[in-house]
């Protein structure tokens, strides 16, 4: 006997109240765990800790996606120098992937294996990341910036303006992460400054 229509939408709204608790759970238990890991990458990079956790839950899918135990939350490849396998002194190795590679010259999308960083855990792919940002000159204006105003979101502009991410709504969504799930209260100014009581 089929079960009357209005206990069918029950169970069907009930299952997904169940599964939306599941998923803001699981997105706040990825929060918490970044939270110190992006704190530290902060005080030792300068970039704010609201921009870390943003982008690895962009990039990293709420860190369901870190290239497994490669616990690589960026996609932070190694680069190839005179023949050797090279992958920086924060990262532990490297593991192979295919990825998609964008051609501009045949303006074509090309499969290729790539050599992708590996880091013991999500402390370090965060702190490489600061690095990757804190030593490559494009980025050094919103660097700048942020040492003396301690904008995330301006930051977030900064990245965008210097070509972090083709996508012309990037810096928006990076913003919007941060506002939704109040990433800033794990930057390193929120943390010192007195907190201003409304």
């Amino acid at each position: 006997m089929a079960a009357p229509p209005h206990q069918t939408h029950h169970t069907r709204h009930t299952h997904h109240a169940v599964r939306h608790r599941a998923l803001n759970m699981a997105h706040a238990n990825f929060i918490q765990s970044a939270g110190d890991p992006a704190r530290s990458s902060e005080l030792q990079t300068g970039v704010p800790a609201s921009i870390t956790i943003a982008q690895a839950i962009l990039e990293a899918a709420w860190g369901q996606h870190h290239i497994g135990a490669a616990n690589n939350y960026f996609g932070i490849k190694a680069q190839t120098v005179n023949g050797q396998i090279v992958y920086g002194d924060i990262a532990t190795g490297y593991v192979d992937r295919s990825t998609k590679e964008h051609i501009k010259k045949t303006n074509k999308d090309i499969t290729i294996i790539a050599h992708f960083r590996s880091y013991s855990d999500m402390e370090s792919s965060f702190r490489d990341h600061g690095m990757f940002l804190r030593n490559n000159p494009r980025y050094r204006a919103a660097l700048d910036a942020y040492a003396k105003t301690n904008d995330a979101d301006e930051f977030a502009r900064g990245l965008q303006n210097a070509g972090y991410a083709t996508d012309p709504h990037y810096a928006e969504l990076l913003i919007s992460i941060m506002q939704r799930y109040n990433l800033y209260q794990y930057n390193a100014s929120a943390v010192s400054a007195p907190q201003v009581r409304k």
